[in-house]
């Protein structure tokens, strides 16, 4: 007698039920696994034969893919008669007023500088050149290391934007060159603050100068007078010392 197996003893039930029996919305797709070819000694999956579907992979819901008598806009049509928009054309240079006052911090209206044209500079001003020049000289070599520290600035801040790595250690030097050249007329203008300070002391101690007065000039010059002594020519000799006559010696 053959051995009943232990899932009917544990659930009977499932002896009623025709173990064939399948879903009826499975039936098409079981139908075509049936008649598909099976490849013997392979662990390839079975193929299904293509069912000669058009709309197989088309969503229903998006309404995807070419409706009928659709067309594509790839295909020619006639341009020339046409009116469509033209493309604005792309500018890459900036154009600008050529004179206008931010391109003092460009050189050469360039956004950075390479390191050999950064660090083509001199040396920084003495204060024995800058004696020599007058304050509006002074004035507008200050203003012009002032756009340079400016200009400086600006390519740090872009350099470290655009993350180039180079150009800091020229930039540096070329910066320190220019405080330099500043530093110098600040010693130059503190030495004529000194200089005229001293020069007022010794006005107001003048009798022949009167600050007080705003009315006319401050210096009053002192009549001449002939008779008043004056000191020696320089070409005029001097007379000759008067010796002592000697002592006679006296004899022991």
């Amino acid at each position: 007698m053959a051995a009943i197996p232990s899932s009917r003893i544990l659930r009977p039930g499932l002896s009623s039920k025709n173990p064939d029996a399948l879903l009826s919305f499975l039936v098409p797709s079981i139908q075509c696994m049936r008649n598909a070819p099976v490849a013997r000694f392979s662990t390839s999956p079975a193929l299904c034969k293509k069912d000669n579907n058009k709309t197989r992979g088309l969503s229903a819901v998006r309404n995807t893919g070419l409706r009928p008598r659709q067309t594509l806009s790839v295909k020619n049509k006639d341009f020339e008669n046409q009116q469509l928009p033209k493309p604005v054309k792309i500018e890459n240079k900036v154009t600008g007023t050529p004179d206008h006052g931010l391109w003092d911090f460009f050189k050469d209206q360039q956004l950075l500088q390479t390191p050999v044209e950064e660090q083509r500079h001199g040396r920084a001003w003495t204060v024995g050149e800058l004696r020599s020049r007058d304050w509006d000289s002074l004035h507008q070599l200050w203003w012009v290391c002032v756009k340079e520290r400016n200009r400086l600035a600006t390519e740090k801040i872009e350099r470290k934007r655009l993350e180039a790595g180079y150009g800091d250690l020229e930039s540096t030097h070329r910066d320190r060159t220019v405080q330099e050249t500043m530093k110098a007329i600040l010693d130059t203008l503190a030495e004529r603050q000194i200089a005229y300070q001293e020069a007022l002391e010794l006005a107001k101690r003048d009798p022949s100068i009167d600050l007080s007065r705003t009315d006319g000039p401050q210096y009053t010059q002192e009549p001449y007078d002939p008779l008043e002594s004056e000191e020696a020519p320089y070409d005029a000799q001097p007379e000759p010392a008067v010796e002592e006559p000697a002592k006679a010696k006296t004899l022991a």
